[in-house]
């Protein structure tokens, strides 16, 4: 079986549900803010359709619109599906070490001052707090459109970890004050 990355991956859940031209993937692309939780771009997307229609893992049918325009249609195949949903068990098996900028900040925190890493630190977690209302919007729209169940978790399990992180910065604070 091939081994396919992360963002072919999610390329191929968009081919799983329906086919698509690539302006269509695009717009599926932006509307569901996957740009934030995957790697695909405009770019990216016609290059990996390319690179899975050579290995097989999707087909594409050659249409004419009635501008008579060529226009691509690219469906999942078979062994598409199959590379697909092997991805899915290792992607929900295992996991994978997130680099967290912050961290070189805290890591070399030493050279300021106790009340300016405070600062910096409340002005992090004042970050974190507008991110929480964000999501929670978007759980709101998510919720009013009938959003599937195992797609409106994509949207809520960053709630939990900002919620964690601001639990760590609390911490951390109330450490760097005695």
């Amino acid at each position: 079986m091939k081994t396919i990355s992360n963002a072919e991956s999610a390329l191929l859940g968009l081919l799983s549900e329906e086919p698509m031209h690539p302006y269509k993937i695009e717009q599926e692309v932006k509307f569901r803010d996957m740009r934030f939780w995957t790697e695909l771009s405009m770019s990216s997307i016609y290059k990996l359709l390319r690179k899975l229609e050579k290995d097989g893992l999707v087909e594409r049918e050659n249409r004419i619109s009635p501008e008579n325009r060529l226009r691509k249609l690219y469906s999942i195949s078979k062994e598409g599906t199959e590379c697909l949903k092997h991805k899915i068990v290792t992607l929900l098996s295992s996991w994978e070490h997130i680099r967290w900028q912050v961290d070189i900040g805290i890591y070399n925190c030493n050279l300021l001052p106790v009340k300016k890493i405070c600062e910096s630190l409340n002005k992090y977690r004042n970050d974190l707090l507008e991110k929480i209302k964000g999501y929670e919007n978007l759980l709101e729209f998510l919720k009013d459109a009938n959003c599937p169940q195992h797609r409106f978790e994509v949207a809520k399990r960053p709630v939990y970890l900002l919620k964690a992180e601001i639990a760590w910065v609390d911490s951390y604070i109330k450490n760097l004050k005695k």
